[in-house]
């Protein structure tokens, strides 16, 4: 049974004639008859007496026209509420903690003032939760700190580049050096994130390919306790240079002059290569664009 001829049904049924029908619908009087006959095989009923040129309904014909009504009823009442102007829309984002704390809020703000209806939930993580979440469709895009995306499954817009700085404590030898190697950290205890951080991992990888290896690696949860942790000497550590702006000015911190590769780092929004983009998610993807449009 197909909606379209529900459609022709109920058509036919209001305007008395085929001829009608066929005008208020846009079809040919050919079609509007395939349409029936299909659903009348379909429902192994008449739902039409033809009595030369005028038709009427059927007892069946009459009994299958209130249901015909209701499910045409229903789908418009569908289509209404999960329209863009519905105010049960809900956006689902990911965030890494960087993006959360530097870049989120003022987005999220622009954003809720333009479409202020929408309802925004927010999941924290890393490329590694969030690409198996949009998998999943449990979130709907997602903001990470990392290098290009290159997962044929996900498609990635890189929004800007993110400068990384190694940093110690002002009061550490280190600081007081005109140049810095990274054999220099061999003697040190390295403050990292979790595990699944881009950046760890590749400074990680960097280390091991030039065969050094830290006296430690201190594995603090948040990047706001690696900065404490390394303003209280304990050690150096390598962060986003936009997170570390306040404390290089009040001279809390200390970055060492890296004159090595680059790191890479990008900020980027990735969303599932399959996923239909809602209107909403459109209108998100706008804002962001035009927002870091003044980044780069």
């Amino acid at each position: 049974m197909e909606f379209r001829q529900l459609q022709t049904f109920v058509a036919i049924t209001q305007a008395g004639t085929f001829a009608l029908a066929a005008e208020q619908l846009g079809y040919t009087q050919p079609t509007l008859t395939t349409h029936i006959q299909a659903l009348e095989k379909e429902l192994n009923v008449k739902l039409f007496d033809r009595l030369g040129h005028r038709i009427r309904l059927t007892r069946d014909g009459e009994q299958f026209l209130g249901y015909a009504e209701r499910i045409l009823k229903l789908s418009q009442e569908a289509a209404s509420s999960v329209s863009q102007s519905s105010c049960c829309v809900k956006l689902i984002i990911g965030a890494s903690e960087t993006f959360s704390v530097l870049r989120l809020p003022a987005l999220l703000k622009e954003f809720r003032q333009n479409y202020p209806s929408v309802a925004l939930e927010l999941q924290f993580g890393d490329i590694t939760k969030f690409r198996d979440d949009l998998k999943n469709n449990t979130i709907d895009l997602a903001f990470v700190l990392a290098g290009k995306n290159t997962y044929s499954d996900l498609t990635s817009e890189v929004l800007c580049p993110e400068p990384m700085s190694f940093i110690v404590s002002p009061d550490h030898y280190l600081a007081r050096q005109s140049t810095f190697k990274l054999a220099d950290v061999a003697t040190e205890d390295f403050i990292v994130t979790q595990s699944g951080c881009a950046y760890r991992d590749y400074i990680e990888k960097l280390l091991a390919h030039n065969n050094i290896h830290p006296r430690s690696f201190m594995k603090v949860k948040n990047i706001e306790a690696i900065k404490q942790f390394v303003i209280s000497g304990l050690g150096v550590a390598i962060l986003p240079s936009i997170y570390i702006e306040k404390e290089l000015a009040s001279s809390q911190l200390a970055e060492l002059p890296w004159s090595g590769p680059d790191f890479g780092m990008v900020t980027q929004i990735i969303y599932h290569k399959d996923k239909w983009l809602s209107p909403v998610v459109l209108s998100f993807l706008e804002v962001t664009r035009t927002k870091f449009l003044a980044v780069k």
